[in-house]
């Protein structure tokens, strides 16, 4: 059931990664969700944008993070509330969720675009689901890679999750800098055309990436484009 402009209260603000915050928010009575699924936040009436949730749909709260962009006068006035102040919440929404047969799965993440899986990731670990998990994570640099230490100790405590980093533009890190593309995906992942595969980030990536695997014989692929407000 989708709940319609409900108020709703900060209750946590936290900085995920540079120039990144993570909102959490009280969860109204019967909202219920899949992991990956997407909400509308306002700060006025009918100023609605969309937001992954980064909860898990069993977490009596929900958490939704952002970049906080110098050039959004939307993302400015999200960037000045404190606790205690109220936002707008409509949903769930999409057509991102994650499905429990499905036991074998691919993600492409590209910067904020993490914030789904976080989700699926949450939900997978805290209900022990045995799904095997491959996650590409292409980000700009270490500083703007929201939630790294969560998922480095999700896989660390499940050896069904394995995290294949990239980090395009940055000097000080010493794995993987190239950009996503259908060689990178082949060595880092087996089983490539069986798997389920989710691709959340930038528009352009997005595109890229779902040409890429349509190469590799994929049939079943979610998208999920994060454009800036």
């Amino acid at each position: 059931m989708v709940l319609e402009d409900v108020k709703v209260k900060i209750l946590e603000i936290k900085e995920v990664a540079e120039f990144t915050k993570s909102f959490v928010i009280g969860k109204p009575e019967g909202f219920e969700y899949k992991a990956g699924d997407h909400g509308y936040i306002e700060i006025t009436p009918d100023s609605g944008k969309p937001f992954s949730f980064v909860s898990s749909p069993h977490e009596d709260v929900i958490e939704f993070a952002t970049i906080i962009r110098d050039e959004s006068e939307w993302k400015q006035e999200l960037n000045k509330k404190q606790i205690g102040d109220e936002l707008i919440l409509s949903g769930p929404y999409g057509k991102f969720g994650y499905e429990d047969e499905e036991k074998d799965i691919g993600f492409v993440a590209g910067g904020i675009g993490i914030t789904p899986f976080i989700s699926i990731l949450r939900y997978l670990s805290e209900k022990q689901i045995d799904t095997k998990v491959t996650l590409f994570y292409s980000a700009r640099t270490l500083k703007a890679c929201p939630f790294k230490d969560e998922l480095d100790s999700l896989a660390e405590k499940n050896k069904n999750i394995k995290i294949v980093y990239t980090i395009t533009d940055d000097g000080t890190y010493e794995g993987n800098k190239v950009r996503i593309d259908r060689d990178f995906i082949e060595k880092n992942s087996e089983n490539v055309k069986d798997k389920v595969w989710y691709v959340a980030g930038p528009p352009k990536m997005v595109v890229a990436i779902n040409s890429i695997l349509k190469e590799l014989g994929v049939s079943k692929i979610k998208l999920d484009s994060f454009g800036g407000y």
